[in-house]
């Protein structure tokens, strides 16, 4: 019975977070599409007035040069090399669509709208990925702001000796602002996402510690004092009402504590102190709970904003090398180029052992404050760095202070979570790291095309300080101690070797878990950037792209994790992804367009969904088989092979950009991950079959 009524005052409680989460949801639904609304108007108000004045500039700049050589004595009709300086100066604005110069005569007899001389290299440019659409998206805007998107034609006059001898006219390109409404609405959106997302996770933080906690804490000293118990309860870390509620009940416990205490140093009687004490024993009046405790939420803002921090710089980071390479830099452009990706993920394999121990023996917050120093050094080094050697060095040192604060967070949340609840504690770790990846990917892009590259590295040291003052005030001292666990005799010491003899492990980690961070640092950290720029793509589509391989797998992979559980195969959903992510990459071959590396990253997006917790479970399962390994060590083991993966992602693919082209290296790519899905079937079927056999 009290069980059934806990479970139904959890529920309440639970309830009464997802309504306010709801509710918040639902307002900033709102408020976003109202901003978004509010953008474009004042977007298209500004932008259409702005280009009309330059349209006019340029006009009464070729007025003035006319003008001029008329004042010199050149007759108007004999002109000379005024069609290749209109076609000129058509090429370098891009906002202007057509300027000619024209006589009264032939203004009164044109037909203006086929007759304008125009750039034919804005006639042959690349469609923007988003080219279907912009039209589309441009007269939506024109509906809800009711301006006019069709084009606008500015006339300024050519005098002499106060006469009007023809005018200049200069034709707004309506395809510009079409591209400028299209870039601006995708920007925004990203920006409203983004802001969102960080928006709900104040939301849940803020709901867990003011709301939610402090609500189960009340029950819970209710319940107890309802069933006798009469310990001094848990109060926590906050300071209102409900706190003040649960330091009565506590004074009135304690009252009741110093009178029993005084009645057992008073008493001389046995059998009087005998029911004292059974009395304090039966109510735990002498128990005294931790007054504050840790949460799960505690870590979950500080390490969201490093992270985002820290991604801020993952869509052009590629680009970046490509810029600031020199001759004195250790390897060849190309390969410069994925060397700091590669050096990144090294360090964190390499010195994420070492972490761990320092956060055994320092304690999380103390190293996740001190975590942010190697880290916003290296972003201070990228940004005055004029050299791929100095990004590389840069990007290492972060490396660092990543391995650092991930793994305190990590620990963090493992040592507040029971037992029961540790899958969900990881899986929150996760879904922090992969919102901020989603979030820092696209705003840090559209950052890098706003302001340039080496900005970005600015506001990434401020985020990482943003962290580390929230890692101050919320990281909790005060955790539990670390569990102390007894090696069973004949256990291997070295859970390595024990799992380099299980030959189902390491099948995944070769054929499946090593292929999946190839695709995921060599594809898209580092082949999609430098694709896409090669198609003149801007660094905001760029972000955008690449964002929404997260934004798609933050969604589907809880969806694909319960398929996963339902259907209980663990280990055929990750061969089969393997393979399916190794076909997606086929796509690109022969396929040089924006839009096929948006459909690519986002079929990419939905297969690994159905890979990554498929994958950490089949890898448990496998584990399983060795009865001396932990599960524990298994997942550790698991991580640092994926690492592998990650370190020869980029330099894989930026050596053979060397050799290749674009579509080569992605159908190379393709068919030798999806080989590898495929070699780890037929190893699978010989196995099971053997399995049955015996």
């Amino acid at each position: 019975m009290s069980k059934a009524k806990n479970t139904g005052q959890t529920r309440l409680i639970a309830g009464f977070s997802r309504r306010l989460v709801l509710t918040t949801t639902i307002a900033m639904i709102i408020v976003a599409i109202l901003s978004f609304g509010a953008t474009v108007v004042q977007f298209n108000n500004a932008l259409k007035p702005y280009l009309i004045e330059k349209a006019e500039a340029v006009a009464t700049s070729v007025s003035q040069d006319i003008e001029y050589a008329l004042e010199i004595g050149i007759p108007f009709g004999e002109l000379r090399g005024l069609e290749e300086h209109v076609a000129a100066l058509v090429e370098e604005h891009a906002e202007i669509s057509a300027l000619e110069v024209m006589t009264p005569e032939q203004i009164g007899s044109a037909n203006l709208a086929g007759s304008a001389l125009e750039s034919s290299d804005l006639a042959d440019a690349p469609v923007s990925w988003a080219g279907s659409a912009a039209a589309s998206l441009t007269e939506v805007a024109v509906m809800l702001t009711g301006a006019d998107a069709s084009a606008e034609i500015v006339a300024v006059d050519i005098v002499a000796e106060d006469r009007v001898l023809a005018q200049v006219l200069a034709t707004v390109d309506d395809e510009y602002i079409s591209g400028k409404m299209t870039s601006v609405f995708f920007d925004t959106l990203v920006i409203l996402i983004a802001v969102s997302l960080v928006a709900l996770e104040v939301v849940v933080v803020f709901s867990n510690s003011q709301l939610s906690e402090p609500f189960r804490r009340a029950e819970n000293a209710l319940r107890r004092r309802a069933d006798g118990d009469l310990r001094e309860y848990q109060i926590g870390r906050g300071r209102g009402r409900i706190a003040a509620f649960i330091e009565t009940l506590n004074a009135q416990n304690a009252r009741l504590r110093d009178a029993v205490s005084r009645a057992l140093s008073a008493t001389q009687d046995a059998a009087r102190k005998a029911s004292l004490r059974a009395f304090a024993d039966r109510t735990s009046l002498f128990v005294k709970e931790p007054r504050s405790s840790a949460s799960i939420m505690d870590a979950r803002i500080p390490l969201f904003v490093f992270c985002f921090a820290e991604e801020l710089q993952k869509s052009f980071l590629p680009l970046f090398v490509a810029e600031n390479y020199s001759e004195n830099d250790l390897f060849a452009r190309d390969i410069m180029m994925g060397l700091p990706i590669s050096a990144f993920m090294f360090v964190i394999a390499a010195f994420t052992p070492f972490a761990g121990r320092l956060v055994d023996k320092f304690g999380n917050k103390t190293l996740f404050l001190a975590g942010l120093v190697p880290a916003i050094c290296g972003y201070f080094i990228c940004y005055m760095a004029s050299s791929g050697n100095e990004i590389l060095l840069g990007r290492s040192i972060t490396a660092v202070g990543y391995a650092i604060i991930t793994i305190s967070c990590q620990s963090y949340i493992a040592a507040v979570v029971v037992a029961e609840n540790r899958a969900r504690g990881m899986a929150i770790f996760v879904g922090v790291l992969m919102t901020a990846t989603m979030c820092g990917t696209a705003i840090g892009a559209i950052l890098a095309d706003w302001l340039g590259y080496k900005p970005v590295f600015l506001v990434a040291m401020v985020f990482a300080a943003v962290a580390g003052v929230m890692g101050w005030n919320m990281l909790s001292t005060d955790l539990p101690a670390p569990e102390k666990k007894v090696v069973p005799a004949g256990m291997s010491k070295s859970p390595l070797a024990t799992l380099m003899r299980n030959t189902q492990f390491v099948l995944i980690v070769l054929f499946c878990a090593i292929p999946a961070k190839i695709i995921l640092t060599g594809f898209l950290y580092l082949f999609v950037p430098i694709y896409l720029a090669s198609l003149d793509a801007t660094q905001s589509e760029i972000g955008r792209i690449m964002m929404l391989y997260s934004l798609i797998i933050i969604p589907i992979s809880p969806l694909a994790s319960g398929f996963a559980d339902r259907l209980g195969k663990n280990l055929w959903m990750v061969i089969f992804a393997t393979i399916a992510s190794g076909i997606v990459l086929l796509g690109l071959y022969q396929s040089a367009s924006v839009a096929m590396v948006l459909v690519v990253v986002a079929a990419l997006g939905v297969v690994h969904a159905f890979l990554k917790a498929p994958l950490i479970v089949a890898a448990m399962e496998a584990a399983e088989r060795s009865p001396d390994i932990t599960r524990t060590g298994a997942l550790s083991l698991l991580r640092t092979s994926e690492r592998i993966g990650s370190v020869i992602g980029p330099v894989v693919v930026a050596a053979m950009l060397v050799v290749l082209d674009y579509g080569q290296v992605a159908a190379i790519l393709g068919i030798t991950v999806s080989v590898l899905g495929g070699v780890m079937a037929l190893l699978s079927l010989r196995r099971g079959s053997s399995v049955a056999h015996a």
